[in-house]
């Protein structure tokens, strides 16, 4: 009731209880109101960080919220950095400053917010998070058992999960929901991510159980694991997982277990797709290579943050992108990877990072010309000499605020 209080939040409330389409539009405009009041009141540190890299030292330029800051660090630095603070400054002035204290850095890296993520942006936009999609028209057998074999495998996996031999049971009501946030969710989320967990709101999970399942497996006659899923427009997704800590069953079996009785549940409730949920923009990101594992595609992210990456095609910069390959949104043109080859050879760089949902595949290679056989329409080989996109070169023209210009003179220009 008291958070009900607040007009938006009565308006998530009440949408919880509408028609999934509805309500998904309804809870999607209170947000954008909030963000668009609170826009005007973000600040950003402005930071200069100079440490060691992949392969030797590194200086990038961030301006991010302290959250988004700790993940670009450890993405990209092998050891915390050097930071100096440069400012603190608001999204919109963030571009211009940014490009003002850019000297020297091999990488910059701006945070967008919502509403001005609908703006141009002069750089490699990379979203905040990406999701992963999973095709559950098929049968549940050409899902689980219609890839690769061996050990590691989702088929390798699947013989583990059936072995335990845990029931699943769908569970109805708000109690049920908060014991599963507060004994499975939270306690597993937090382990898993550290200080990098983002956590869901209470609220979103009350949410959810009125438009959606809470599946949970059982062992015996007691709870060991579970995953909340909802209605979200036309489609289903995950909104959360969780399983039991210090149990004589592991906490990675259990996760194969949610996946494998998720999934199978989706295929029996005659879902076209499922979203496995999101993850990081990163394509060496544990979380994202285990939901592609099991075959989820990379799909349009839709997301309130987003960053704008510029760089130079330096040694340090290569070196930086062959770890962290990173997921770049080109809009209609879709999603791409800017990567770099590092000591692999550019086809074994392509083969590290292709991915289902990819358009284009952007490798900086050490050496020109490179010549790729057999060709591939997707795949861009970028050469130390230049940069892509081309927006995304440190020193494009657009880095830089245009000068701001007084009426007389844009009179007399005219």
């Amino acid at each position: 009731m008291r958070r009900c209080l607040r007009p938006l939040n009565l308006v998530d409330e009440v949408a919880s209880f509408l028609p999934p389409g509805v309500g998904a539009a309804a809870t999607t405009a209170a947000e954008m109101l909030r963000r668009l009041v609170r826009v005007s009141s973000i600040r950003f540190p402005l930071l200069r960080l100079t440490g060691k890299g992949p392969d030797g030292p590194l200086v990038c330029i961030l301006a991010a919220d302290q959250m988004a800051g700790r993940w670009w660090t450890r993405t990209l630095f092998r050891e915390e950095p050097t930071q100096n603070l440069l400012g603190v400054i608001g999204p919109r002035a963030a571009r211009a400053a940014v490009a003002e204290v850019a000297d020297g850095a091999d990488i910059t890296i701006h945070q967008t917010p919502w509403p001005l993520t609908r703006a141009h942006t002069d750089g490699a936009t990379v979203p905040s998070s990406v999701p992963l999609w999973l095709d559950t028209s098929r049968p549940f057998d050409a899902i689980v058992y219609g890839d690769r074999r061996g050990r590691g495998s989702r088929k390798d996996d699947a013989r583990r999960v059936r072995r335990l031999a845990l029931r699943p049971r769908l569970a109805r009501g708000t109690r049920a929901v908060e014991r599963f946030r507060r004994e499975l969710y939270e306690p597993y989320a937090a382990r898993r991510f550290g200080d990098l967990f983002l956590r869901v709101p209470a609220h979103a999970f009350r949410h959810a159980e009125r438009r959606g399942w809470l599946l949970l497996l059982e062992d015996r006659d007691r709870t060991v694991a579970g995953a909340l899923l909802e209605r979200w427009g036309r489609d289903h997704r995950i909104l959360a997982f969780g399983v039991v800590l210090e149990d004589v069953i592991p906490s990675g079996l259990l996760l194969e277990a949610c996946y494998y009785h998720t999934i199978r549940f989706a295929t029996e409730a005659g879902f076209p797709r499922l979203s496995l949920g999101t993850a990081r923009p990163l394509l060496a990101d544990g979380v994202l290579r285990y939901k592609r594992k099991w075959g989820a595609s990379l799909g349009r992210p839709s997301t309130w943050e987003t960053f704008a990456l510029r760089y130079r095609n330096t040694p340090a910069t290569r070196a930086a992108l062959a770890a962290a390959p990173l997921v770049v949104d080109r809009g209609r043109e879709g999603l791409a990877v800017l990567a770099a080859s590092g000591e692999r050879s550019p086809a074994a760089a392509i083969a590290d990072v292709d991915t289902p949902g990819l358009a284009t595949i952007a490798v900086l290679v050490d050496e020109t010309p490179v010549v790729l056989a057999p060709p591939d329409p997707r795949v861009r080989l970028v050469p130390p000499a230049e940069a892509w996109p081309a927006e995304a070169t440190l020193g494009h023209p657009l880095a830089a605020e245009p000068p701001v210009r007084d009426a007389e003179t844009v009179a007399t220009a005219r």
